[in-house]
């Protein structure tokens, strides 16, 4: 049963507050801490608080994340003004340090460490009562998955918030007065939690040793270390950062998926390459606000989905991405790309098994959609108006299991018990091919990269035999390094885990140059005509404005204002915050220390 994927029983009984009244407040002071802490029983109940914390939205921020970096288009592509304002300031890179969600996030990240370091105070409390080998290892355990916590919940602010200098809470501090404290540089920030994360390393468990699915492993910990390496990027790090995504790639027993109905659908959670993975569920406390954000559901699905299935569309991909899953070039000897068409013929993909993975596209013909044949059956991605929708993320959806997001099992489009995937295989191996190409290992570099793209059945990249399984390109440093930045990294984790793209966008320092190109292209939606009624597989061939081109001034369409822009707001935006948040105004209203 889905339920039993972990349910470290998340509503703790001795810990009970309002997660509202937390958000109003930016210093984590709202938790009250029990006085009566007497045995590795009640510390547990600690540390399944501080799991319960990874349900909070605004820890990974996805649908923010994906609108500030290259990846997410609003819901209204052509008329930009007309999208909910929230979402825009977002799209537009117009944030600062009063945006709601900016605070939001600060404090979820500061709850997660204060509960974090509540259980170490409650373990250091008990220690010294423990007699047995036994009662000493599940000490120790428990002590590594809230030091994990800690480490990365201060990884998560470094990475993102204020250049990396953000405040080191280091301990359980019952003194209200004594948590009003400065920021700290960004070195002493990257210090702290990777001590945190080198510490729990030692004590947590191997992949194959847990008995709960969506514990904490050594994996997890590895994972989120080798990136804390990559993303400070000096030569030396950039060693560390690939030793670490070797052990990931070679010590953990993880393997790249290759069953494609187990990839971001309900069947395939925790699958053989899932690193970290958040477990919601709808099987229990389906009557919690869908806003509370200790709720075991999310509302990703909601918010990622065009109206025409039920959701409320705050974010699509963006068009230039669209265009590139289109573009993705197949292996013609892969035999898994000839597959069997509406007409019962053989017939080459239409589009790659990436694509079909990541996003639904009018043109995937072959993919069932909410529980369709597929996109074109489903429902409408085309649209008037302006409302040019295209295409949406599939990740967060319930596209496997119901029709209209309205009809999933807890009836409610805002109460979704999809799990959300925060790092994964691939992720590790293309982050191991930057750090070859940093080495200039190009050959490597290329072997890690070909290893995700033949997964998909797409063709390598470089030059090989068979020669027609090859792109032919002899890569160097700098154009392998453009195609990871632009096509390999983008399509394998778009809208993906913590901000992954927004903190690519900013460490490789392309940001500004980016945005300026995307602004720099128009689009034009055009007519989406299925061949035949057979390939279509159903009744419906075509779909207004279905899908999209970049404009063709040689060959203007007859309404010119059918034409939309991306990204115009970003370009001239982003120089505000060069790609990090601000601290919040209510922290620097409320902390006399800063």
């Amino acid at each position: 049963m889905k339920k039993i994927k972990l349910i470290f029983t998340i509503f703790c009984s001795i810990l009970v507050f309002s997660c509202e009244e937390y958000l109003e407040e930016p210093n984590p002071n709202s938790p009250v801490f029990p006085d009566a802490i007497q045995s590795l029983e009640d510390t547990n109940k600690l540390v399944n608080g501080v799991y319960n914390t990874l349900y909070n939205h605004y820890l990974l921020s996805i649908e923010e994340e994906a609108l500030r970096s290259d990846q997410g288009s609003v819901g209204n592509r052509s008329n930009g003004g007309n999208n909910p304002l929230d979402r825009l300031i977002w799209y537009r890179n117009e944030f600062n340090s009063s945006t709601r969600e900016i605070t939001r996030k600060w404090a979820a990240l500061y709850r997660g460490i204060f509960f974090a370091n509540q259980a170490l105070f409650g373990l250091d409390k008990i220690k010294s009562s423990l007699i047995t080998d036994e009662e000493i290892d599940e000490w120790n355990k428990q002590a590594a998955e809230a030091k994990f916590f800690r480490g990365l919940y201060h990884f998560y602010l470094h990475s993102t918030f204020n250049n990396g200098n953000v405040i080191i809470r280091d301990g359980y501090e019952d003194d209200l007065s004594k948590r009003n404290v400065d920021v700290s540089p960004s070195e002493e920030v990257r210090a702290f939690f990777r001590k945190d994360l080198e510490e729990a390393l030692v004590y947590l468990p191997s992949p194959s040793e847990i008995t709960e699915r969506g514990r904490i492993t050594k994996g997890t910990a590895t994972m989120i270390l080798a990136n804390s390496y990559l993303y400070e990027g000096t030569d030396g790090a950039i060693a560390n950062a690939a030793t670490l995504y070797e052990e990931i790639i070679n010590d953990f027993g993880y393997l790249l998926e290759t069953d494609m109905s187990k990839m971001f659908t309900t069947d395939g959670e925790f699958n053989s390459e899932s690193i970290f993975e958040i477990p919601y569920t709808t099987e229990i406390n389906l009557g919690d606000n869908a806003f509370d954000e200790n709720s075991l559901h999310n509302r990703l699905a909601a918010r990622s989905v065009p109206f025409a299935f039920g959701g409320q569309q705050r974010f699509l991909p963006a068009s230039w991405l669209i265009l590139e899953y289109l573009n993705e070039e197949l292996d013609p000897t892969d035999s898994r790309n000839t597959i069997t068409g509406g007409n019962g013929s053989l017939v080459t993909r239409r589009v790659s098994m990436r694509a079909s993975a990541m996003v639904a596209l009018n043109d995937d013909l072959d993919t069932p959609l909410y529980l369709s044949p597929n996109t074109l059956q489903a429902g409408n991605l085309g649209g008037g108006n302006g409302n040019f929708v295209i295409s949406m993320f599939k990740k967060y959806s319930n596209h496997d299991i119901a029709t209209n997001e309205t009809l999933t099992p807890s009836k409610d489009r805002n109460k979704s018990g999809k799990n959300v995937i925060v790092n994964r295989l691939s992720e590790a191996y293309i982050n191991l091919a930057e750090c070859y190409i940093r080495q200039n290992k190009v050959d490597d570099a290329l072997s890690m990269l070909n290893i995700v793209r033949s997964r998909w059945g797409l063709i390598k990249l470089g030059t090989g035999n068979p020669s027609a399984s090859f792109d032919g390109i002899a890569y160097d440093q700098t154009t392998l390094m453009q195609h990871l930045m632009f096509i390999e990294k983008p399509l394998e984790l778009s809208a993906e885990g913590h901000a992954i793209r927004t903190i690519d966008l900013r460490r490789w320092n392309v940001a500004q140059t980016r945005f300026n190109d995307l602004a720099s292209r128009t689009y034009q939606p055009i007519q989406y005509e299925a061949p035949n009624a057979d390939l279509a597989r159903g009744g419906q061939t075509s779909r207004a404005n279905g899908t999209i081109k970049l404009y063709d001034s040689a060959n203007p369409p007859g309404n010119l204002d059918i034409l939309f822009k991306e990204f115009e707001g970003s370009s001239a935006n982003f120089n505000r915050n060069n790609g990090y948040l601000p601290i919040p105004a209510d922290e620097v209203l409320n902390n006399n220390g800063i």
